[in-house]
C-alpha cells in the first residue's frame, strides 16, 4: 500500500501549491465556517482538510472548516440527540449510507433533488436516497462483494457459475488440501446479489417489502444447491472461513468486499497473496445470463435540515466542488485509496490495476437502499437463509417466512 499513500501525498503536494486547474463558476461567497462531522480515517480527513482550504481560497475566502471526528455509532447518537434537543448539529454529516435512512426518519436531513444534479451519481446514488427522494451525496464509491481468486490456482477467473464449478474441481483434484471456492455462506449481505440477479429486490416503489416472490425462492433455492447439489462450498464457512483460507492459500476463491484489498495485497497479512497473486473478477453469471449484482455502498455527504439561507449555499457549493470536481474527486477517492462516485474519473489501471478492477465491477453492483426499514430485512432474512443452509427449511418458506418476520418487525 506503500505506492498508494505517496500517490495520496503527491496529490496533497499538488494542492499545496495550487495546481489545480478547476474553475469555480460562481460569484464569491461571504467566509464562512463550516462544521463537518466525520467519521473518517486520518489520512482521508487531512486530505479533505487540504481540499476545503482550495475550495475557500476562491470561492469563499477567509472560510474556516471545523472536521470534527466521530466513529459511527458516536455519530448517530450525538445527531439524534442533538436533533431531540433542537440545537447542535453540523451543517454537513460525512459517513456511510447505514444512517441516513435513520436521520431521514427522524427528520434531521433535508431532501437534496433540488440541489444537486443527481444524475451524476450513476454508481452508489440509490444508497442515500428513500422512498425516491436523495439525502445524501456520494463523496466515494464502493463496499462491493466481489469475486477474488488467487492467481496461483486460477488462471482465468470463471464467467459463469458452470465455469467456476468446473475450475473449482479441478483446483482441489490438483491441489491437496485446497478449497476450490468458498464465502460467507449464512450472512444475508452475501447472499442478497443472488435475489437481485434473479430479478428480485427488498422494497416495491412504495416501500413495500417483496421478500416473497419468485426471485427470492430461485435465490434461496440456487444458494442452497451450491451446497447440496453442487458440492461446491464447504459444509460450513464464515467470514473467517473464507477470508483465513484466502490469505494462507487454502482456498482459490472467494467473495469478498473492497475493504479487504488492503491486507490482501500486504504479503505478511496474506503470505499467498499479494499483489502479483490477487485477482478480481464479476461475479460469475447465473443460469437465467444475469450476474448477482452486489450493494454498493460508499461514503455520502448528507445537510441537516437546521443549515439554510447564506449557510446552505457556501455548503452546495462545497459539496458539489468536492463530488464533481474531476480533481477534487480523484484526491479525496483514489488518493486515499477509494473509487470514485461520478464517470468523469477513472482508476489509471497501469498505475493501480487491482483499484481499476475493483471500480469497473462496481459497475455491476446496486445501491443499497437507505431505508431504515431496511434492518427489519437483514434480521429477517439470516435465520430463513441459516435453515436453507441446513436444509431444514425449503426456499418457498424460507421467502414467505422472511416476508412475515420483516413485516411484522418494522409494522
Amino acid at each position: 500500500m506503500k505506492h498508494r499513500n505517496l500517490f495520496a501525498l503527491l496529490l496533497l503536494a499538488l494542492l499545496a501549491v495550487g495546481s489545480f486547474t478547476s474553475v469555480f463558476a460562481q460569484d464569491t461567497l461571504e467566509p464562512v465556517t463550516i462544521t463537518i462531522w466525520s467519521q473518517e480515517d486520518p489520512l482521508f480527513e487531512e486530505t479533505l482538510q487540504s481540499l476545503f482550504a482550495t475550495w475557500a481560497e476562491t470561492v469563499a475566502p477567509g472560510s474556516t472548516l471545523e472536521l470534527v471526528h466521530k466513529d459511527t455509532e458516536t455519530q448517530r447518537n450525538d445527531l439524534l440527540a442533538a436533533g431531540l434537543a433542537g440545537q447542535g448539529l453540523p451543517d454537513i454529516i460525512l459517513g456511510p449510507n447505514d444512517p441516513i435512512g435513520v436521520y431521514e426518519d427522524a427528520g434531521l436531513v433535508q431532501p437534496l433533488d433540488e440541489l444537486f444534479d443527481i444524475s451524476l451519481y450513476p454508481y452508489n446514488i440509490g444508497a442515500a436516497q428513500v422512498s425516491g427522494a436523495t439525502f445524501g451525496v456520494p463523496l466515494t464509491a464502493g463496499n462491493h462483494l466481489m469475486l477474488m481468486y488467487n492467481k496461483s490456482l486460477v488462471a482465468t477467473p470463471p464467467d459463469t457459475w458452470d465455469e467456476l464449478y468446473e475450475i473449482s474441481a479441478q483446483v482441489e483434484a490438483d491441489n491437496e488440501g485446497v478449497q476450490g471456492f468458498a464465502y460467507n455462506l449464512n450472512e444475508p449481505f452475501w447472499f442478497l446479489p443472488f435475489v437481485h440477479g434473479f430479478g428480485g429486490s427488498v422494497f416495491d416503489e412504495d416501500g413495500n417489502f417483496t421478500m416473497d416472490t419468485e426471485a427470492w425462492v430461485n435465490a434461496y433455492q440456487f444458494v442452497h444447491d451450491l451446497k447440496f447439489v453442487q458440492e461446491v462450498v464447504p459444509t460450513e464457512c464464515d467470514y473467517g472461513c473464507a477470508d483465513g483460507g484466502f490469505k494462507e492459500g487454502t482456498t482459490a476463491m472467494i467473495l469478498n468486499g473492497v475493504w479487504a484489498l488492503g491486507d490482501y495485497l500486504n504479503v505478511e497479512a496474506s503470505p499467498a497473496l499479494g499483489p502479483d497473486n490477487l485477482g478480481l473478477a464479476p461475479w460469475p453469471a447465473l443460469p437465467n445470463g444475469e450476474r448477482p449484482k452486489p450493494f454498493t455502498s460508499g461514503k455520502f455527504l448528507s445537510i441537516p435540515v437546521t443549515v439554510e439561507g447564506a449557510q446552505l449555499d457556501a455548503v452546495v457549493s462545497l459539496v458539489t466542488w468536492l463530488t464533481t470536481d474531476v480533481d477534487a474527486v480523484q484526491t479525496i477517492s483514489i488518493g486515499t485509496n477509494n473509487l470514485p462516485a461520478i464517470e468523469a474519473v477513472t482508476v489509471d489501471a497501469e498505475k493501480d490495476p487491482i483499484l481499476a478492477d475493483a471500480a469497473a465491477i462496481l459497475e455491476t453492483g446496486i445501491g443499497m437502499p437507505a431505508d431504515a426499514n431496511l434492518r427489519c430485512m437483514w434480521d429477517a432474512v439470516r435465520p430463513n437463509l441459516e435453515g436453507v443452509m441446513a436444509d431444514s427449511i425449503t426456499a418457498a418458506d424460507a421467502a414467505a417466512e422472511a416476508q412475515f418476520a420483516a413485516e411484522d418487525a418494522c409494522a
